[in-house]
C-alpha cells in the first residue's frame, strides 16, 4: 500500500538477515543448513530460585533453568555449552521466532502459571516444585520442537540462545523483531474488516477453535476423574491404619491377618502416586496441544492482515480506475470541491482535468505496482501457512495417537496392579472372618 513502508514489515521473506550488534556476529555467523537438533543435544535441568535488587531494596525473585548443549560429533560447528535463561527469555524467543517466520505455527511455551490443577499437596512449597519440574519439562519440549523445525531450527537467534548466555538480549533486540510485531499488530485490527477471506484459512479457525475447545474438556474432565480416584485409593490408608490398631487388641491369629491386611492397604494407597504421576506427564502434553490452538489462531489472524492489505489496494486502484473513467467521459458532478477552488483561483478546468489524469496514470501504475507486490505476499504466505499446517496435523496425529495409546496401556497397568493388590488382601482378609466365625462359635459353647 502507498500509506507506509512500515505495514510491509511483518510479511516480508522469512528469516531475513538483519544487523545485529558485534557480540552477535559469532552467532550468526554458525548458522548453516543443518538443524539444531542434529548437530548438539539440548537438555535443560536445575531449575534455580533467584533474587536481585529492583530498585528502592526491592528484590525480585524469579526462576532460572540451566540449558546444556553437547555436540554429537567433533566436528561440529557448535561447542560444548551452557546457559541459564528466565521464564521471560523464552517468551522472547518465541515472540522473535512468530515475527519473523509469520506463517509457522510456532509451538507454545508452558503457561506462567499453574492451570488445571487438580490435587492438593502436603504444602504450598511441594506444589511449587512440581509446578517448576513441570514448567521444565516443557520448555524443554519447546526447545526441541523449535531445534527440530525445518525453519526454525536453522535460526541463528535459536543457536545463540542456547550456547551464549550473555548478550542475547541485545542482538534480538537489535534484530528489529518487536517493530515487526507492532506493524502486525496495527494490521491485525485492521483485519476484522476483510470481506473475502481464504476459506481454509477460515476453516483452520474453526478447527483450532474447536481443538481448543476439546482439550480443555478432556483435561477438566480427566481432573475430576483424577481426583476421585486418587481419593479412592488414599482411603485405603486409613482402612490400613484401622486395621493396624484393630490387630493390637486381638489374638495371635487375627493379629496376624489384621497386620497382613493392613500391610495390603497401606500398599494399595502408596500404588497410586507413581501411577498418577505418570498420568500427570500425559495430561500436559495435551495440555501444549490445547495450546497449540492459539498458535494456528496466530498464523489466521496473520493472513487476515495480509489479506486486508490486498483488499486495500484493490481498492485503492479500483478507485483511481473510476476516477480516471469519470474524467475521460466528460462527465461532471453537482458539487466538487476541486471545481470549485479552479474557479475560485480562475485555473482553467480543462487544464485541471487533464493535469488530474496525468496524476491519476501515474498513481494506476503505483497501484498495480503495489497490487501485484501485496498478491504475491498473501499467495506466498498461503502456500507456506498451508504448507506448515499440514506439518502440524502430521505431527499433531503422531503425537495424540501415542499420548492416547500410552493413556490406555497406564490404565490397564493401573488396574491389573488393583486386582494383583485386592488378592492379596483376600486371604488375609478370609482369615479375619475365619477367625470371627471361630470366635463367634466358641462364645456359643461358653455360653451354652
Amino acid at each position: 500500500m502507498a500509506d507506509s513502508d512500515a505495514d510491509k514489515d511483518l510479511f516480508e521473506e522469512e528469516g531475513k538477515d538483519v544487523q545485529v550488534p558485534f557480540e552477535a556476529a559469532a552467532a550468526k555467523s554458525e548458522g548453516g543448513d543443518q538443524l539444531l537438533v542434529e548437530e548438539v543435544t539440548i537438555t535443560i535441568s536445575d531449575p534455580e530460585k533467584r533474587s536481585k535488587s529492583s530498585g528502592l531494596k526491592i528484590q525480585e525473585t524469579f526462576v532460572s533453568y540451566l540449558i546444556e548443549v553437547v555436540p554429537k560429533s567433533s566436528d561440529s560447528t557448535i561447542e560444548l555449552a551452557s546457559a541459564w535463561r528466565r521464564y521471560s527469555e523464552f517468551e522472547l524467543l518465541r515472540n522473535y521466532l512468530i515475527a519473523f517466520y509469520p506463517a509457522v505455527v510456532v509451538p507454545p511455551i508452558p503457561e506462567k502459571r499453574a492451570n488445571y490443577i487438580w490435587r492438593k499437596l502436603a504444602s504450598v512449597e511441594a506444589i511449587d516444585l512440581d509446578f517448576l519440574d513441570k514448567r521444565r519439562t516443557a520448555l524443554e519440549t519447546f526447545i526441541h520442537r523449535i531445534a527440530s523445525h525445518h525453519k526454525l531450527g536453522k535460526d541463528n537467534m535459536l543457536r545463540y540462545f542456547v550456547t551464549k548466555e550473555e548478550g542475547w538480549k541485545e542482538a534480538v533486540t537489535a534484530t528489529g523483531f518487536q517493530a515487526k510485531s507492532d506493524s502486525w499488530m496495527k494490521n491485525t485490527n485492521a483485519s476484522l474488516r476483510v470481506k473475502s477471506p481464504d476459506i481454509r484459512l477460515d476453516r483452520l479457525r474453526i478447527y483450532a477453535n474447536h481443538l481448543q475447545t476439546a482439550s480443555a474438556t478432556l483435561l477438566k474432565v480427566r481432573a475430576k476423574v483424577a481426583e476421585r480416584l486418587y481419593g479412592i485409593y488414599k482411603i485405603h490408608g486409613n482402612y490400613s491404619r484401622v486395621m493396624k490398631e484393630w490387630a493390637q487388641i486381638e489374638r495371635e491369629v487375627m493379629r496376624d491377618a489384621l497386620q497382613s491386611s493392613s500391610i495390603s492397604m497401606e500398599s494399595c494407597a502408596k500404588s497410586i502416586d507413581n501411577l498418577i504421576d505418570e498420568e500427570d506427564q500425559l495430561a500436559e502434553q495435551v495440555k501444549e496441544y490445547m495450546y497449540f490452538a492459539d498458535s494456528l489462531k496466530l498464523v489466521c489472524q496473520k493472513h487476515l492482515a495480509v489479506q486486508y492489505e490486498v483488499e486495500m489496494c484493490e481498492t485503492q486502484l479500483a478507485n483511481a480506475l473510476s476516477e480516471q473513467k469519470t474524467l475521460e467521459s466528460g462527465e461532471t458532478k453537482t458539487f466538487s470541491f476541486g471545481s470549485m477552488k479552479a474557479k475560485l483561483l480562475g485555473i482553467d478546468p480543462q487544464v485541471q482535468r487533464e493535469g488530474r489524469l496525468e496524476q491519476l496514470e501515474i498513481d494506476i501504475a503505483v497501484f498495480e505496482g503495489e497490487l501485484k507486490k501485496a498478491r504475491a505476499r498473501a499467495e506466498d504466505f498461503l502456500e507456506d501457512a498451508l504448507t506448515e499446517v499440514e506439518i502440524f496435523r502430521k505431527r499433531k496425529i503422531a503425537d495424540l495417537r501415542e499420548i492416547f495409546t500410552s493413556y490406555a496401556v497406564l490404565q490397564i497397568k493401573l488396574h491389573r496392579e488393583g486386582i494383583i493388590l485386592w488378592s492379596k488382601f483376600r486371604k488375609p482378609l478370609q482369615a479375619v472372618i475365619s477367625c470371627q466365625f471361630v470366635d463367634e462359635g466358641t462364645a456359643i459353647e461358653e455360653a451354652a
